[in-house]
């Protein structure tokens, strides 16, 4: 179909829905989780929709029908934000973080509800929407049977499949390997690995995670007031995920599940600020990004490791720039720029940048593919392994782990990327697959909120598999009873050719007695 007359669809679909009040609540500690979801919020509010947004993160400048309902992290949670950092930074595997994060997602998540600001919201306001950020959070979707209104949940990264339980989504683990697998062959003992995985997946989501979040939903939402957790799971309208299958892979995938991989990719990049801008533009030997995103903090970095690549850096002859959440770095060479936060997506996308130096998080490297710009991945922990496996395999990136990084290695790296094209190359075509769509990331997903508004909740996308429990869902009753009614039916027949058998013995036996 002709661009221009899709085009014209949508915005005669935009022109027909009526502006409509939308709370948007993600009370994640992550910035990274945060920002796709509110340039979600960001085009609605463009498009007239009135929009509440709860964060951590509020934009630094007003917006029109825009409003920032800020989170503070405090006290405890601040605490236990700065061990996250530092452990992630440094590394530290993820079991052993999993106490702090169990605490910030649940702990937070709950103090969020409790805070006077939103016990305001709630007390004085009406919604016609409610927009939930994902991060084990099922308990907010009691926001939408307080506000009487549909829900929308949006997921930053990755098909978990807790995520696809929300609408009965099939998890396939057959043939769609998991976000924490490194398996992308279907062989057999990859098969066998990714089963065990989901495995682990549904006895931590569907088993711990579950009854963590039941517990922090019925304290918040009593059920002598409200629809039970299971109901208000089931009455999700649509699940919204920042994953396309370019990247991800593909998989069967609900109506209702829609796939909007690169949300936070503008169409069109924004201006730089001056500083950035000048010093791209004077880079005649281009330049290298250097971050490890929203939540790793570059400080915290091993300072045996820090010297190595202020080393490696300083022998360059390109520019880099670096996030660091500091204004003072100890032996900053002259071509290094550092900044506490930077636009990453807006760097990416100047035609200077020749190189990024990533933890490989999913969204840089969304944003690392659709700019047309090679990785050197250094993952830290949680899916950003399998993420830099992924890209390595397809060709586009080099892996490092932290511990490996010397500067022998970080300089045969840095070599590889910048002076071989094929690195170039190949991401320049996942670029065109990644953009090759029938409309943009951020237009799909407000069409698909915006068919949601304009159907009521859009309930005929509802799939009657999402209200079966686990034996239901994989028919395991339907295959017991068959088993049972096969029994039954071979017990009858055992039994009526016992007895013809005894009926004829007998008659023989009378037979031969006459005889």
């Amino acid at each position: 179909m002709n661009t221009k007359v899709l085009g014209f669809i949508l915005l005669m679909t935009i022109a027909s829905s009526k502006c409509s009040r939308i709370l948007f609540i993600q009370p994640s500690f992550s910035k990274s989780h945060v920002m796709p979801l509110q340039t979600l919020a960001k085009e609605l509010a463009n498009r007239g929709h009135e929009i509440t947004f709860v964060s951590v993160f509020p934009f630094d400048k007003k917006i029109e029908n825009y409003r920032d309902i800020k989170l503070e992290i405090e006290g405890e949670f601040k605490v236990l934000f700065n061990e996250a950092s530092k452990g992630m930074t440094g590394g530290v595997q993820f079991f052993k973080m999993f106490p702090i994060f169990k605490k910030l997602v649940f702990g937070y998540s709950n103090h969020t509800i409790n805070s006077p600001v939103i016990q305001k919201l709630m007390k004085d306001e009406k919604f016609d929407l409610v927009a939930v950020g994902y991060f084990l959070s099922e308990f907010l979707l009691g926001f939408a049977d307080h506000f009487k209104c549909p829900s929308v949940v949006f997921a930053s990264s990755s098909h978990v499949s807790s995520l696809m339980n929300i609408v009965g989504n099939p998890v396939s683990p057959e043939g769609t390997f998991s976000a924490m697998s490194n398996s992308k062959e279907s062989n057999f003992i990859n098969r066998v690995k990714n089963f065990l995985i989901y495995g682990v997946e549904f006895v931590l989501f569907r088993g711990y995670f579950y009854y963590k979040s039941k517990n922090v939903y019925d304290y918040n939402f009593p059920p002598d007031r409200y629809r039970s957790y299971d109901e208000m799971i089931r009455n999700v309208s649509l699940v919204l995920v920042n994953t396309h299958f370019t990247s991800s892979g593909p998989r069967p995938l609900l109506p209702n599940l829609v796939e909007v991989g690169g949300l936070q990719v503008k169409p069109n990049p924004a201006p730089l600020p001056e500083d950035l801008k000048t010093f791209l533009d004077d880079a005649k030997d281009g330049a290298i990004l250097f971050s490890f995103g929203s939540n790793a903090k570059s400080i915290y970095i091993p300072e045996d490791k820090q010297k190595i690549i202020l080393k490696v850096f300083s022998k360059l002859k390109q520019r880099v720039i670096m996030k660091w959440e500091s204004d003072v770095l100890p032996g900053k060479p002259k071509n290094v720029l550092i900044s506490k936060w930077l636009p990453q997506d807006d760097i990416l996308a100047h035609p200077n940048i020749k190189a990024f130096i990533s933890h490989c998080g999913y969204g840089g490297v969304i944003e690392a593919k659709s700019n047309g710009v090679p990785i050197i991945g250094i993952p830290l922990g949680a899916d950003q392994k399998g993420n830099a496996d992924k890209i390595v395999e397809e060709g586009w990136a080099v892996r490092l782990d932290m511990t490996d990084i010397t500067e022998e290695s970080l300089t045969n790296a840095l070599k590889e990327i910048l002076s071989n094209p094929k690195y170039r190359d190949i991401v320049g075509k996942q670029a065109i697959l990644a953009k090759d769509r029938p409309m943009n990331a951020q237009d799909t997903a407000v069409y698909w909120v915006e068919y949601v508004l304009r159907h009521n909740g859009a309930p005929h996308l509802h799939y009657p598999g999402a209200d079966l429990n686990f034996f239901q869902a994989n028919s395991i009753d339907v295959i017991l009873f068959i088993f049972a009614v096969i029994y039954a039916a071979f017990k009858v027949i055992k039994l009526i050719c016992g007895f013809i058998f005894c009926r004829s013995k007998k008659g023989s036996n009378e037979k031969l007695k006459r005889n």
